[in-house]
């Protein structure tokens, strides 16, 4: 009779944390990817547990940039990969989220005992805990978010260290989660009973992560998630939209759609993948907008009739979004950039012909890179002397740092926008009128 092995068990959140943060450095996968994927596991937890291991893997990666230096420092010989990985995540349940010695020791052996690659390495590991914990009573090591050498060098050349280091500040917290509201609900009803912050009159900020379905106002509709930066191109529009013929192309996941068809537009929505759209019709349901909604590839779409107002929102390096998903700038964002510049041109001039005379497009991105804001729109003002920029006018809550307009490309909405209440996405945005016959 063959012995028994006994088996050995291990934190299962912690297990596909480990295995996500691993993907990004080791094989180049999103966190999107890897959570998808059924050799994580991660789709077999419970929501809660998915909470849980998300917050560790972001926590993880926002403050890796931070944490590298102090590891390779400390290291005694070589550090394979999927150790270095474990000693990540160890240091963010240690130092960021005081998780007990003992229970951290516990479950970290056991997971490394649990895999051929770090089986052998727990002493490595367990020296990095005990580490950790000598520098955490000193306080010593306090993790913030760094943006990675390369970016921050492009960064660089763009704005000043003081910008730069404001713009770490505020990523260093966890993204906040918005909510844009309805014109139809009150505000007043309800938005009062939930904890956080009105930040302006359709805009709400939760100050406690929560369970969405399951807050006030999810299932009638009153309001959708967005953030605030990626709601100004609409909110602060300087063009009317009631009842203008409008397109908003690359619209997935919907939120600039949403406001426009809130805004009472008559509205036309592409974009090429089934699988946001899918995720987008689910939420125009449960908000009871009526827009034709279609998937379609920008470069192959053919309108059968001119619009008034065409909102342009297309891909970029997303750098302006790494507070919120810092696994983007391990995936080497910068190599993208020449070939998503070039897309965003192609679109832009695409778009310019779908136009009514006297028409607008309203161009943004969720990025930093002047490279996809104020040199693209400069580039195509250049070539199209038939357009030129327009700008809302600056009031209320426009009024503060971290809203920036330049005259001659944008608006630039830096992540510091809003700072008193944590702050928000980077963004830029551009409105160009099609001057009619008559101007």
């Amino acid at each position: 009779m063959k012995k028994k092995l006994n088996k050995i068990t291990y934190d299962k959140i912690l297990a596909s944390a480990y295995f996500i943060v691993l993907n990004v450095f080791k094989k180049n996968l999103s966190t999107r990817q890897s959570m998808g994927s059924k050799a994580i596991k991660f789709s077999s937890l419970s929501s809660s547990d998915k909470a849980k291991c998300n917050d560790l893997v972001q926590k993880v990666l926002r403050f890796t940039v931070y944490l590298d230096p102090w590891i390779n420092r400390n290291k005694k010989g070589r550090l394979r990969i999927e150790i270095f990985c474990l000693v990540r995540l160890a240091l963010v349940d240690i130092l960021v989220r005081n998780v007990r010695q003992e229970t951290v020791l516990k479950k970290y052996s056991e997971l490394a005992s649990s895999f051929e690659r770090t089986k052998h390495s727990k002493d490595q590991l367990r020296y990095f805990i005990h580490l950790g914990y000598s520098v955490s009573k000193k306080k010593s090591l306090e993790p913030l978010f760094l943006f990675e050498s390369k970016i921050r060098k492009v960064l660089s050349s763009q704005y000043s260290l003081e910008i730069i280091e404001r713009v770490e500040k505020i990523f260093s917290d966890s993204s906040p989660i918005d909510l844009s509201i309805k014109s139809s609900a009150s505000e007043k009803n309800y938005f009062k009973q939930l904890q956080g912050t009105s930040v302006n009159r359709s805009h709400f900020r939760l100050s406690q992560k929560t369970s969405l379905i399951k807050t006030k106002g999810y299932w009638a509709g009153d309001w959708w998630v967005q953030s605030l930066a990626a709601s100004l191109p609409v909110k602060i529009a300087p063009m009317d939209l009631k009842e203008k013929i409008v397109l908003d192309v690359c619209c997935a996941p919907g939120g600039k759609s949403f406001q426009l068809a809130d805004n009472g537009a008559i509205l036309t929505s592409i974009d090429k993948s089934e699988r946001r759209l899918k995720l987008m019709k689910e939420n125009l349901d449960r908000l009871n907008y009526d827009l034709d909604l279609i998937c379609a590839d920008v470069f192959e779409y053919q309108p059968k009739k001119l619009f008034d107002i065409i909102l342009l929102d297309p891909p970029c390096t997303a750098t302006g979004t790494i507070g919120k998903n810092p696994d983007l700038q391990f995936l080497n964002p910068l190599d993208k950039l020449e070939e998503l510049s070039d897309v965003q041109q192609k679109m832009l001039t695409r778009c310019a012909s779908w136009l009514q005379d006297d028409g607008y497009i309203i161009y943004s991105v969720c990025s930093l890179l002047k490279q996809e804001g104020e040199d693209q729109i400069s580039r195509f003002l250049k070539k199209n002397k038939d357009f030129c920029l327009i700008h809302p006018q600056k009031k209320g809550y426009l009024d503060q740092e971290g809203y920036e307009t330049n005259k001659e490309s944008g608006i630039r909405i830096m992540p510091f926008f809003e700072e008193g209440l944590g702050g928000t996405e980077g963004f830029f945005i551009a409105y160009l009128h099609l001057k009619g016959k008559s101007n």
